[in-house]
């Protein structure tokens, strides 16, 4: 009888922790399928604006040259200014959905002890 309510909760514990795993994977994957999508919209709008640019100077390599010159200048504010803030931010979320995680694991366990 005691031996296989251990099984059972060996079993209890694999099943929940492929579940967190589960969980964890497919936010990975959902947050790497976003950023494609967002990479790619960025870059048809700045092909589109190094273009619009170059209307302007009647010149393609003047218009590319600003648009990179633009991510320059957003390169630089980001990392003098901004990159301690996101990283302390990414660093927050990725603490808070574990902490869910085991809260969730943790409520289970009571609630089937």
């Amino acid at each position: 009888m005691v031996k296989k309510y251990v099984e059972n909760r060996i079993q209890l514990v694999k099943l929940n922790l492929i579940g967190a795993i589960a969980n964890v994977a497919a936010g990975m994957v959902s947050s790497f399928l976003l950023l494609v999508m967002g990479i790619l919209i960025l870059l048809m709008f700045s092909i589109s604006l190094a273009f619009w640019f170059s209307t302007f100077f009647e010149s393609e390599i003047i218009g590319f040259a600003l648009v990179g010159a633009l991510y320059l200048i957003f390169f630089i504010v980001y990392a003098a200014f901004a990159k301690k803030g996101v990283e302390a931010k990414i660093k927050d979320e990725i603490v808070a959905s574990a902490l869910s995680e085991v809260d969730d694991l943790t409520e289970l366990e009571e609630d089937e002890s």
